[in-house]
């Protein structure tokens, strides 16, 4: 007797722990914006995170939406306690230079104009700072291993970019995407016809810009531009140890899922996302085309009234999308989508920094974006 009882607890235990051994986890890393660089506004970001995660969970799991296309039926689960990705104190030592000129300037400026100047630096200071290349590089390299740390463990990661955390992320996604078919790489960089040849014969995988550059097939200038090394015979040996390099520098397939930007100023600082005469446009085409391809989101949800939030595009269907890429895309349930038409009831001032405080509304309005991009890009009648 003794023996069917534990049969039949084996039998109904079992089909619970396959399902949950199968189910990945997807991990939400909140990053953080400007002005974050003292404890204050440190400790203000992470009890911001801590408040918002268990709305942003329950947002997510309560929808019929979200669990049938996101979370596909059980597949997926959502990690329960948040990680953060900060980097507000990697620029303590041009703040500490900055609090000296503001402490100079209050001898003979007006108090409100002191006022102004010192709220305006400390606001723009580290969203200017982390947009140059420099300083960037070892942001998005620490960020990359943290997701890495979390794909060993076989999770999946979704971004959520605060403010100019939106930078981050973006940023993230641009370098480290492996979007690049090596063969069109050096076509568009007008390498030899020997060369790509060559190239052809010995294919490597698809990469990223951080592996070109960390494998020394190509540098950044100082203008932001990507060069290729020139070197034909350099170039032949270096493009032979490519997928050793894609392998560390770029981010696996399904290791990301998606982005969340949010009171994202990016358009103010990177116009080459609408500007189709910026260099380095074509990789932004090759960004788009694997977000669709891979069921990947990049969502930007922003409160009407908050003045530093701006919608990342023009939210357009696939097919527009397909005709100002002019590439080939093979849709995959990837989507792009820009939402801003909620207001925060805060004061115009307080907009910018009311999304912790508002987490359970704002995070309805994160679940109403990813629906309305999905429907936009993967209705019937593609």
């Amino acid at each position: 007797m003794k023996k069917l009882i534990f049969i039949l607890i084996l039998i109904f235990i079992t089909p619970s722990f396959v399902q949950a051994k199968d189910t990945q986890e997807i991990q939400f890393i909140y990053i953080n914006g400007s002005n974050n660089n003292d404890s204050k506004m440190k400790k203000w970001f992470f009890d911001g995170m801590h408040k918002m995660h268990p709305n942003m969970l329950n947002a997510f799991n309560s929808s019929e939406f979200i669990n049938k296309n996101f979370l596909q039926n059980g597949k997926y689960s959502l990690a329960k306690y948040p990680e953060a990705f900060f980097w507000g104190d990697k620029s303590n030592k041009e703040i500490e230079s900055l609090n000296s000129d503001l402490t100079f300037t209050k001898f003979f400026s007006p108090r409100l104009a002191q006022m102004v100047r010192s709220l305006l630096a400390h606001y723009l200071h580290d969203a200017i700072w982390v947009s140059h290349y420099r300083n960037m590089h070892p942001v998005v390299e620490d960020l990359h291993k943290q997701v890495m740390a979390n794909y060993k463990k076989n999770k999946s990661v979704v971004l959520f970019g605060y403010s100019a955390g939106a930078f981050v992320t973006y940023e993230y996604m641009f370098n480290k995407l492996p979007d690049i078919d090596v063969v069109e790489y050096f076509k568009q960089v007008n390498q030899s016809e020997d060369f790509i040849e060559y190239v052809k014969v010995n294919k490597q995988n698809n990469t990223c810009i951080d592996a070109l550059i960390d494998s020394g097939l190509a540098v950044y200038s100082a203008e932001g531009k990507l060069i290729p090394n020139m070197n034909t015979i350099e170039l032949k040996e270096k493009y032979l140890t490519l997928d050793s390099y894609t392998c560390n520098s770029c981010i696996p397939d399904g290791a990301l899922k998606g982005i969340i930007n949010f009171a994202s100023p990016l358009v103010l600082f990177y116009s080459d996302i609408s500007n189709p005469d910026y260099s380095l446009t074509y990789y932004n085409k090759l960004l788009y085309k694997y977000l669709l391809e891979n069921r990947m989101f990049w969502l930007t949800v922003n409160y009407a009234d908050d003045p530093l939030g701006y919608p990342t595009t023009k939210n357009i269907s696939y097919k527009d999308l397909k005709d100002k890429v002019d590439l080939e895309i093979l849709p995959n349930e990837g989507f792009l989508y820009s939402k801003s038409d909620m207001k925060s009831r805060k004061t115009f001032l307080g907009a910018h920094t009311s999304y912790w405080d508002t987490s359970k509304k704002f995070s309805k309005a994160v679940v109403d974006a990813y629906r309305e991009g999905f429907i936009l890009y993967n209705d019937n009648d593609l």
